[in-house]
């Protein structure tokens, strides 16, 4: 489960645990200190006022004030969380930092109660009256009695071109309005606000998962584009006598030249099939007409500058591939 807020869900959590922190008597109590010479960096939460509640930095020479636990985390998790936190906001902190170490706390919490504050958050914020979602010229907004509804033809809120007037918006670092954005495109006429609030709940931006490189591909670093020469006294711009490929290697990526040629030698006939790819596709090869079939690879050279270099030719003889790799 993804706990962070670019999930409504996430957003809903991170607004909850801010809550329980401030109501169980965070602010103003030093949660946290690191050694800085012969003094200490402690980091206290601070008021600020209209509900920004930052993360301060101070010098404690002596450093006898005794650090603050919340009463309903674990002390090992919440350890291991606040060194990690920065002198910004405390919501920024509780999501980036808190949430991920609590995911079993959180899944305990009942979706009702999760609702609720969200529900609440939203009206705070100026939910009720105010336009959500504009499309194909009619507004869509909460009433007074938090139901979804159809303004059609914008005759109480006037359509502007590219929602030029202002719509519903939270400026607050624990909701992620694009996360708000996508979920109001499965509102209907007619929900309640706390349907809208589940939805809003189940509603996630694309997470990319990285994948992970095969053996091959943390090989190539790239592959540049052709190179097309021709030898001297041969003056025709439409020929050329050699394409000269070079394939990228990585430089730290092994303890030894040796293995870096080990893992070139083994895989160069899998190199050699992109390194054709490559030229199968090249804009300039395409235009000299030349069929593929024509050319042969007259050498493969492994480079001390960490570069593996094809040398094709229009040759009637053809060598191994792995030949050069030995220089």
């Amino acid at each position: 489960m993804v706990i962070d807020t670019t999930t409504g869900r996430g957003c809903a959590y991170s607004m909850i645990i801010t809550k329980k922190l401030i109501a169980d008597g965070i602010v103003g109590k030093a949660i946290f200190r690191k050694p800085y010479r012969n003094r200490y960096n402690l980091f206290r939460v601070v008021d600020h006022g209209m509900s920004w509640v930052l993360v301060d930095l101070e010098r404690d020479k002596l450093a006898e004030e005794a650090l603050w636990l919340p009463s309903f985390i674990d002390t090992r998790i919440w350890e291991q969380a606040v060194s990690k936190f920065q002198t910004v906001s405390l919501k920024r902190d509780v999501a980036k930092y808190l949430l991920p170490e609590m995911s079993e706390y959180l899944q305990s919490i009942p979706d009702m109660e999760l609702i609720s504050i969200t529900r609440e958050f939203l009206i705070e914020h100026g939910v009720v009256n105010k336009p959500i979602r504009q499309k194909s010229k009619n507004t869509y907004y909460f009433d007074e009695n938090e139901v979804y509804s159809l303004d059609e033809g914008c005759r109480i809120f006037p359509y502007e071109g590219r929602l030029k007037f202002h719509m519903f918006e939270v400026n607050d670092e624990c909701f992620n309005m694009n996360v708000w954005i996508k979920a109001a495109t499965q509102f209907e006429v007619g929900m309640t606000l706390k349907e809208c609030v589940g939805i809003f709940f189940k509603t996630e931006l694309t997470h990319n998962v990285p994948q992970e490189l095969s053996p091959l591909d943390q090989l190539i670093q790239y592959i540049a584009p052709p190179v097309y020469e021709r030898v001297p006294g041969n003056d025709n711009k439409k020929t050329f006598d050699r394409i000269r490929v070079t394939v990228g290697l990585p430089r730290y990526q092994f303890n030894s030249w040796g293995a870096l040629q080990g893992e070139v030698k083994k895989y160069q006939h899998e190199i050699y099939q992109r390194v054709v790819q490559k030229l199968e596709t090249d804009y300039q090869f395409k235009r000299y007409g030349v069929p593929l079939n024509f050319l042969k690879l007259s050498d493969a050279i492994l480079l001390r500058d960490f570069s593996l270099e094809f040398i094709f030719e229009l040759k009637e003889q053809q060598i191994d591939v792995g030949r050069g790799i030995e220089h």
